[in-house]
C-alpha cells in the first residue's frame, strides 16, 4: 500500500513538470555528435501555421500567410535576448569578452526539467561571446538568463527593455515575459513581428551570422549541435533561431543568403506553429527556394544615370565626388525588366568646407510611382576652406550660378533593370 502511494505521488509530481522552451539536446562527446533539432511531433496551436518570407536589404514581404496571428514565442524570445545584448556591446555598456558569473537563478532555469540548457553551473565565470553562443547555438535557457541578468540588472528589468524594445521596432503583435521563452501565460509574438526583429538585427549586426551558424557548440567538454536543423542541409542557411514547445509547435526564424555584392540577397523565412519538426522544415525551405528561384536584386548604377560629383564653392577644390554608403539594388522578378526612375536631390549648399562621409542629398530609385529604395548620398572625400579671397569669389560665382539655374539641386533619369 505504501509502495502504491509512492508510485502515485511520483506520476503527480512528473505531471505538474513545466514544460520547456526547448527540448533539452543531447549532449554528445567528440565523435559522437548529437543529433539535430526537437522532438519530432507536437500538437502546438490550433490552426495551420503562421508563415512570412522576407528579403533583408528592402524590407519587402514576398510571400505571407497569417502573419499577424499572435502565438507563444517559446525560444525565438532569444532573438530579443541577441538583439539587446548586441546593442549594449554596440553602446560601449559590454564587450564581447566581459566575463559574467552564473547565478544560482539562471543555474535553475537551465534544470528546468526538460530545458535546453547551455550546462552552466552556478559561480562559473564565462565571456559574453560563449553566452551568445550558447543562446544561439545551444538555445540555452540559462545562457538567456544570465545575459539578460548581466544586460538589464535584473531579469525583470531586461524584460521591460524586451518590450520597450519591441515597441520601438514597431512590434505590435508582441509581448515577451522572459529571456528564454519558457512558457508564459501572456507571452506571445507573430511571425511578422519575428521578421521585423530579425531583419533590424542582420542590418545593425551582419556578423551575427558567426554566431548563429556554427553547426555545434562545446562548453565543459559537452558538445551539443545547433537547433536549427537548416545549418546542415543548406549552405545557404546561416541562422537565426528556432524554437518549441507544446503551446507553440515548431517554430524557426531562418536566414539565408545567396548571390554576390552588389546582388547578394538575404532571406528571412518565418515558420510558427506547424505541428511537426518535418513540417517546419518543408515550409522554410519551400519559402527559402521560392525567394531564391523567383527573385533577384538587380544593381542600379545611379551613377551613370545621375551626376556622381558635385560642384564646390570657396574650397580647396572645385567638385567633390559623392558616393552612396552601400551598393544601390532593387528587388525584382528573376528575368524581368522594369523601367526604374533615379532621382537625386541635394540637400546642401554647396559651399565649402565638407568633411569625408558628410550627406549631402538623397538618391531615390521608383518605379511606376512607388518609391522602392532610397540611399543617403555622402561625400567621396574632404573640402577644406579656401583662403579669404577664394571663399568671396567662390560665393559671387554660386550666387550668380543661382540666379541663373545653373546648379540644379535636382537630376533625375530612368533605368531598365536586368532581373
Amino acid at each position: 500500500m505504501r509502495s502504491a502511494r509512492a508510485w502515485i505521488g511520483l506520476l503527480l509530481c512528473l505531471a505538474l513538470l513545466p514544460p520547456a522552451a526547448e527540448a533539452a539536446p543531447r549532449a554528445s562527446s567528440p565523435g559522437h555528435p548529437a543529433p539535430t533539432g526537437a522532438p519530432a511531433e507536437g500538437p502546438g496551436p490550433a490552426g495551420p501555421p503562421s508563415t512570412l518570407l522576407l528579403e533583408v536589404s528592402t524590407g519587402e514581404v514576398l510571400q505571407a500567410a497569417e502573419p499577424h496571428r499572435r502565438l507563444p514565442p517559446a525560444s525565438l524570445d532569444k532573438l530579443m535576448t541577441l538583439y539587446l545584448t548586441l546593442g549594449a556591446i554596440r553602446a560601449g555598456r559590454l564587450t564581447l569578452d566581459t566575463p559574467v558569473t552564473v547565478s544560482a537563478q539562471a543555474w535553475r532555469i537551465g534544470r528546468t526539467p526538460g530545458s535546453s540548457r547551455m550546462f552552466l553551473n552556478v559561480g562559473d565565470v564565462v565571456s559574453v561571446s560563449q553566452l551568445l553562443e550558447g543562446l544561439m547555438v545551444a538555445s540555452g535557457n540559462d545562457a538567456a538568463e544570465a545575459l539578460g541578468e548581466t544586460v538589464g540588472g535584473s531579469s525583470e528589468q531586461f524584460v521591460a527593455e524586451m518590450n520597450a524594445a519591441a515597441a520601438r521596432l514597431g512590434m505590435h503583435d508582441t509581448h515577451f515575459a522572459s529571456p528564454h521563452g519558457l512558457p508564459e501565460p501572456d507571452e506571445y509574438t507573430s511571425a511578422w513581428d519575428m521578421a521585423l526583429l530579425a531583419r533590424r538585427i542582420l542590418l545593425d549586426d551582419p556578423d551575427v551570422v558567426r554566431i548563429t551558424s556554427p553547426r555545434y557548440v562545446t562548453y565543459a567538454g559537452i558538445r551539443q549541435a545547433n537547433w536549427n536543423n537548416l545549418v546542415f542541409r543548406d549552405p545557404r542557411v546561416d541562422g537565426l533561431k528556432t524554437g518549441h514547445t507544446t503551446e507553440a509547435g515548431f517554430d524557426i526564424v531562418a536566414s539565408a543568403h545567396e548571390g554576390a555584392p552588389p546582388g547578394e540577397m538575404r532571406l528571412v523565412a518565418v515558420v510558427m506553429g506547424a505541428p511537426t519538426l518535418k513540417r517546419r522544415t518543408g515550409l522554410a525551405e519551400g519559402l527559402l527556394n521560392t525567394g531564391f528561384n523567383h527573385y533577384v536584386l538587380a544593381p542600379v548604377p545611379w551613377q551613370r544615370i545621375v551626376p556622381a560629383a558635385l560642384r564646390v564653392y570657396g574650397g580647396t577644390a572645385g567638385v567633390i565626388p559623392i558616393e552612396t554608403s552601400r551598393p544601390v539594388a532593387v528587388l525584382t522578378a528573376r528575368d524581368a525588366h522594369p523601367l526604374v526612375e533615379v532621382s537625386e536631390q541635394i540637400t546642401v549648399r554647396p559651399v565649402a568646407p565638407f568633411e569625408r562621409g558628410q550627406q549631402v542629398g538623397l538618391l531615390t530609385v521608383s518605379r511606376d510611382g512607388r518609391v522602392i529604395a532610397t540611399a543617403p548620398l555622402v561625400t567621396g572625400a574632404a573640402v577644406g576652406r579656401g583662403g579669404l579671397a577664394g571663399r568671396l569669389w567662390g560665393m559671387l560665382r554660386y550666387t550668380v550660378s543661382s540666379l541663373l539655374h545653373r546648379h540644379p539641386s535636382f537630376s533625375s533619369g530612368t533605368y531598365t533593370l536586368q532581373g
